[in-house]
């Protein structure tokens, strides 16, 4: 059968003029563009439902079917209703299947915003929109971090430098400093703390902390679920790591000396973040976390794929999960960690009053 649609199309395609070859070939590339994402969201697919996706209630009764026949549900919980595509990232797009599935080739080519939005037909937003969608959905199917008795592994912070990229005209969250040129060093306090581990298997995680320098209340809280009694950890000579991992009964912790050199996987592991971020011509802050996601997926499952089944596993693994952010919401995301600036401009009112008073 193969055999036989080959000749068709070479048979056919050199007596078309220039003009309809064009045609022709857009057509077909959107129709296998389409059955490719058809068979890569169709093992995805599945009835069961555990809870409600709007509350989260388990307990749900049938409520007669869609307009699309599809089976929907009650939920006791919440009183809404709901089917198995409801919340689904392609359940109720206005795409079609094949521009998903070219955007899916832009996210495992790497390719810029401007670059995929022409590829894929789209507005430079909805490439934005469709782009942090997909890292919403596959944030959900990142394996879970945990290290546990006899395993080694290393931790460290690494540290961002704040952006406010994208909102230098907006009045109501613009930029609540003056625009630096970033020739100069960044003052400390203007710098993200992301807390970095990796174990022996090469599974990596990242949390990010705060402002400024580490804590040992945060890296307390952060480790709690992700370290066992026993885990062997190696870290740098930061005390908040000290009376953190004495604090969650980690028996086997080695304290470094940076000069030493002797945590070089997760210091390769910054170094990977920041070449990657820095792809980006930088990040805005809040978007952060969407590409710490982003660089795990490519950590995780990178490895021994093609590109075509890299751009297989997003199909999937977006088709069975769902979202929460809506357009709306992300243009309202807030900033992390604002109240500095907050607190910031009152003490400068402060000061500025004190002055005049003087």
């Amino acid at each position: 059968m193969t055999d036989i649609l080959s000749s068709i199309v070479k048979q056919c395609l050199p007596q078309m003029s220039p003009s309809k070859r064009r045609v022709t070939l857009k057509s077909l590339k959107e129709i296998i563009d389409e059955e490719f994402f058809n068979l890569a969201s169709a093992a995805a697919l599945t009835d069961d439902i555990e809870a409600c996706p709007y509350c989260g209630c388990p307990f749900f009764v049938k409520r007669g079917y869609d307009a699309r026949d599809n089976q929907r549900y009650l939920c006791r919980g919440c009183s809404r209703t709901f089917t198995d595509r409801t919340k689904k990232v392609f359940a109720a797009t206005k795409l079609d299947r094949a521009t998903w599935m070219r955007f899916a080739e832009c996210h495992v080519d790497f390719l810029s915003l401007r670059a995929s939005a022409v590829k894929c037909g789209v507005g430079l937003k909805t490439a934005f929109f469709m782009r942090h969608r997909l890292l919403e959905a596959i944030a959900k199917s990142m394996p879970a971090f945990r290290a546990e008795a006899g395993i080694g592994m290393e931790l460290d912070e690494c540290y961002l430098k704040e952006s406010f990229k994208g909102n230098h005209d907006l009045a109501d969250c613009g930029i609540p400093r003056k625009t630096h040129r970033r020739t100069t060093a960044c003052d400390p306090s203007e710098k993200i703390c992301v807390l970095t581990g990796i174990n022996d298997a090469g599974d990596i995680f990242f949390e990010i902390a705060g402002r400024g320098n580490l804590c040992h209340g945060t890296a307390e809280e952060m480790l709690s679920d992700k370290l066992a009694k026993g885990a062997i950890v190696s870290t740098d000579g930061a005390y908040a790591y000290k009376r953190a991992l004495a604090t969650l009964g980690v028996s086997k912790h080695h304290a470094y000396s940076s000069s030493k050199h002797s945590i070089n996987r997760v210091n390769n592991l910054h170094s990977n973040i920041k070449y990657f971020i820095a792809h980006f011509h930088g990040v805005s802050t809040r978007r952060l976390w969407n590409y710490l996601a982003w660089f795990k997926w490519l950590w995780t499952f990178r490895v021994q794929r093609s590109v075509a089944q890299l751009e297989a596993l997003i199909v999937k693994q977006v088709t069975q999960s769902t979202y929460e952010t809506t357009w709306r919401g992300y243009k309202k995301t807030p900033y992390p960690f604002y109240d500095f600036w907050v607190k910031q401009a009152g003490w400068d009112q402060w000061a500025r009053e004190a002055l005049g008073k003087a």
